[in-house]
């Protein structure tokens, strides 16, 4: 179990738990006549000890307890306040959406072309942007294959004994471990229920100790599985492409809070089935500080918000980009693009991919509703967080040449 903080108090360290305190060492006569606030006939005071971790109890020198209100309670972890709250409805969005309709019509019937250099959300025609009600009601290109991955449905895809693969979240999945799908379901499900945080990975979880169903979905019973998704429009989504497995599909399953530390790979689309994920993406040669160890939401919580808001005039130059691209003939641009305007960089075309210090702006992100897609391109740094208790994605890795 995560200890919540450390505190010294009368004298004595106390390990303050959810439920519960530890003591390292009991309290001395010495700090029995001392005037910091404990009692003053030598009782032990120990926080969070009764019924309620904002409670106090009281030892007597007999042994008799007696359960008091503290006057100043520690916060529960289901009051508390966080940097960064995944449960948020208004998490920002600078990264470009288009309508399904708006993509055709932009790159034309095969859609996204082969690595476009920015981030895209697609959205269905018939999606209501920015309706946090609508967030969890799947309306988007796959209907069926969304009936199948209900929490209802999920499980009956596979046989009663079926076994995932889960990975540690932390940048390189260090670990494995392997359950019964029903079995990972129910863990997600209460995860921290004990903290009055059921279904939530909270921020100081060790990545390698925070198991998360993705990236190992590759045998034969998700290959039948996943025939029954549609692949994204693009250029290199084709059916040829899919009978000569130049793309690669991983399915996956978390709670609130969960998801993959930074990273980096080839280009791709994300789709959320159920629930809404968060991604946060930097250019190449903007290599984010985080700890390795960590789960993503870590970074969220400590980083993220000491970070710079994007400007009106980032905005800006965000659209302009795409502007820049679609009327150049959306190909052979790629070249003399540069993210390191808005980076605060010297300027860096994207065929000299130097690493260099990190961005003092906050990244490119968005909130990833259920029905809707987000185009990562190559080499891109990205993390992501899912939003809801039960989030549902298909990751589409492509195989793209110039």
């Amino acid at each position: 179990m995560n200890l919540q903080s450390l505190l010294l108090f009368c004298g004595t360290i106390y390990l303050v738990m959810p439920s519960q305190v530890m003591s390292t060492s009991r309290r001395s006569d010495a700090h029995s006549n001392n005037n910091d606030g404990c009692e003053g006939d030598g009782t032990e005071v120990i926080i969070g000890d009764c019924n309620s971790p904002d409670d106090t109890t009281t030892i007597d020198s007999l042994g008799e307890s007696t359960c008091k209100k503290s006057k100043s309670p520690l916060l529960s972890l289901s009051k508390r306040k966080w940097n960064w709250e995944p449960r948020s409805s208004s998490h920002p969005c600078n990264i470009r959406r288009l309508s399904q309709s708006e993509l055709l019509h932009t790159f034309g019937p095969l859609g996204v072309p082969n690595l476009y250099p920015y981030p895209l959300v697609i959205y269905p025609d018939h999606h209501p942007q920015n309706d946090a009600t609508k967030n969890n009601y799947y309306i988007g290109r796959n209907p069926s294959f969304a009936n199948m991955t209900t929490l209802e449905h999920l499980t009956f895809n596979f046989s009663p004994d079926f076994n995932v693969t889960l990975t540690g979240s932390d940048s390189l999945s260090t670990h494995r471990r392997t359950v019964p799908l029903s079995q990972y379901l129910l863990e997600i499900l209460d995860s921290n229920k004990n903290m009055e945080r059921p279904g939530e990975t909270l921020p100081d979880q060790l990545g390698n100790e925070t198991w998360y169903l993705f990236g190992e979905t590759y045998t034969k019973e998700w290959a039948e599985f996943l025939q029954h998704y549609n692949l994204p429009t693009c250029q290199s989504c084709t059916p040829l492409h899919r009978q000569q497995n130049m793309i690669a599909l991983s399915f996956g399953v978390g709670n609130i809070g969960s998801g993959v530390q930074w990273h980096h790979h080839g280009p791709g689309f994300s789709e959320t089935i159920h629930g809404r994920k968060h991604w946060v993406l930097y250019p190449p040669q903007s290599r984010p500080i985080y700890k390795i160890e960590y789960a993503s939401r870590h970074w969220m919580e400590n980083i993220y918000p000491t970070l710079e808001n994007w400007s009106d005039q980032d905005l800006k130059m965000e659209s302009k980009r795409h502007e820049d691209f679609f009327m150049k003939g959306k190909r052979g641009i790629e070249k003399q693009l540069h993210y390191s305007d808005m980076m605060g960089k010297d300027h860096k075309s994207v065929d000299v991919i130097e690493e260099e210090a990190p961005s003092n702006k906050k990244p490119w992100e968005c909130t990833i509703n259920a029905g809707e897609l987000i185009y990562f391109p190559d080499g891109w740094h990205h993390a992501t967080i899912n939003l809801e208790r039960y989030t549902v994605f298909v990751s589409s890795f492509t195989t793209e040449y110039d």
